[in-house]
């Protein structure tokens, strides 16, 4: 065999594989490598404060006894706005948030919202920092959104895989997110900045999460995956011609790697709708929050998002504009509404109760908004973005006094997750812990225990009873 002819041979072969494999470059990924498989991803939004015990049946959910299918007239108040999505709709009662008394954390905030997504204690005191203390794993939302961005790879043109929004950045006692590291993760605060992080390159705050600075790393991955893979290979082959080939198809998968990494770089056109979004540091402003998290889904940016209202730790925002003289006509509720929300957080009264159930029938209805928009938006699989999406509700206690039992938890599961929705389930024996294994179950995780760790790194088996099975399909 001449040389010549070897390398016509091999040039017209690279040529063929990279043909072959060129709808990489043409088409959403998720379609040429992933048709059978669903473009998962969560949302898990946390306010600070939940709602009253003694209002539970009014404001939340009609009964916390027992396992019952759920219709549209089981839900209170603050869940009415989402009665379309009751088909949708999981909630657990009677789940003990067990690891803060476990493990001796105090009630104070920045120990609750750790417990709230790890079921372990806090990475740091943050008032008397202690530098041997450690988270020993991520935090359920971190763990999702890597495991849903490394397990697509190829399937995803995700650039991020998990990112923690919110309104007001505290930055001497950040928590709710942790890497595998244990490290917190810093928040993007900010409307106008989570939007310049996700389609632009100007925002200082956040450069170092712009779209256009951050590589993608899933995609690298999986042509590394790939080539290791095809090295293993090539070394077994005897047959000189099937060696051509594979080595042909590596430098073309490498060619594509570069030409693929290019078109990655480039600048998504910002949404008209986001051009005049901007910081708001007094009324909330959830509207524009949610209008970026639809535009990170549908762009498919990311695999997973937290949004805290309000602040990293409390909820700072004010809600003057709620108020409704007709339907309120109570000026000591109107001046709740003009403070911000942590100034009704300490009080039991019936005033501040119904500041808590006005705000979150509020985040309700801001919340339908955005399902209605993922429901009417095609996915990169060709399902609504909502049949692949789980949002899950929390808070960091249960109601304004601190109490770290009861959360009023729901989750919207998409037909496509591991999740059962349309159902009120009675978890009385279950631990938060087991909520979190159950939410990342839920996204085809693997995990069979979720956190569980004091400060100290020892692990307290008495929180793990594994996922709650009757809330999974499978």
């Amino acid at each position: 065999m001449s040389k010549s002819f070897f390398n016509s041979r091999r040039n017209f072969i690279k040529l063929a594989s990279s043909m072959a494999i060129s709808p990489l470059l043409t088409l959403p990924s998720s379609k040429v490598f992933a048709a059978d498989k669903p473009n998962l991803r969560c949302l898990i939004c946390i306010d600070t404060y939940g709602l009253p015990d003694d209002k539970r049946e009014e404001y939340f959910i009609r009964s916390m006894s027992g396992d019952y299918a759920l219709q549209a007239e089981d839900l209170g108040s603050t869940l009415q706005p989402l009665a379309a999505y009751v088909n949708n709709m999981l909630i657990p009662s009677n789940i003990s948030v067990h690891s803060r008394s476990v493990t001796s954390d105090s009630a104070t905030h920045h120990y609750l919202s750790t417990h709230t997504l790890t079921g372990s204690s806090a990475l740091i005191e943050t008032r008397e920092a202690q530098s041997n203390i450690a988270i020993q794993h991520a935090s359920v939302d971190v763990r999702i959104g890597q495991y849903l961005h490394n397990d697509y790879g190829l399937a995803s043109s995700r650039t991020y895989d998990h990112l923690f929004f919110t309104d007001y950045s505290e930055r001497n006692a950040t928590t709710f997110c942790y890497n595998e590291n244990g490290i917190q993760k810093r928040s993007i605060a900010g409307a106008q900045t989570v939007r310049d992080s996700l389609f632009s390159k100007d925002s200082n705050e956040s450069a170092d999460q712009s779209l256009n600075t951050v590589t993608n790393s899933s995609h690298l991955n999986a042509f590394s995956l790939v080539k290791e893979r095809l090295n293993k290979l090539s070394g077994n082959i005897a047959n000189t011609n099937t060696s051509e080939v594979v080595t042909a198809y590596k430098e073309s998968m490498e060619s594509i790697s570069r030409e693929w990494n290019l078109k990655s770089s480039s600048t998504i056109t910002m949404p008209d709708e986001l051009l005049d979004v901007q910081n708001n540091q007094g009324e909330g402003d959830i509207t524009n929050m949610f209008k970026n998290i639809y535009h990170a889904f549908k762009f498919d940016l990311v695999s997973c998002v937290t949004y805290a209202f309000g602040g990293e730790n409390i909820n700072q925002q004010r809600h003057s504009f709620l108020y409704n003289e007709e339907e309120h006509d109570d000026p000591e509720l109107q001046t709740l509404l003009k403070k911000n929300l942590h100034a009704s957080s300490h009080r039991t009264d019936d005033v501040a109760d119904k500041v808590h159930e006005v705000v979150r029938t509020y985040q309700a209805q801001e919340l339908a908004t955005l399902l209605d928009r993922l429901s009417e938006t095609e996915d990169t699989d060709g399902n609504m973005i909502l049949d692949n999406t789980v949002v899950f509700f929390t808070s960091q206690m249960s109601n304004n006094t601190h109490k770290t039992d009861l959360y009023p938890y729901f989750i919207i599961a998409g037909k496509n997750t591991n999740l059962q929705g349309g159902f009120h389930y009675d978890c009385q024996g279950n631990s938060n812990n087991d909520l979190l294994t159950t939410l990342a179950q839920g996204l085809t995780l693997p995990d069979n225990s979720f956190g569980g760790h004091n400060r100290y790194g020892d692990y307290q088996s008495s929180l793990n009873n594994g996922p709650i099975k009757k809330m999974l399909k499978s």
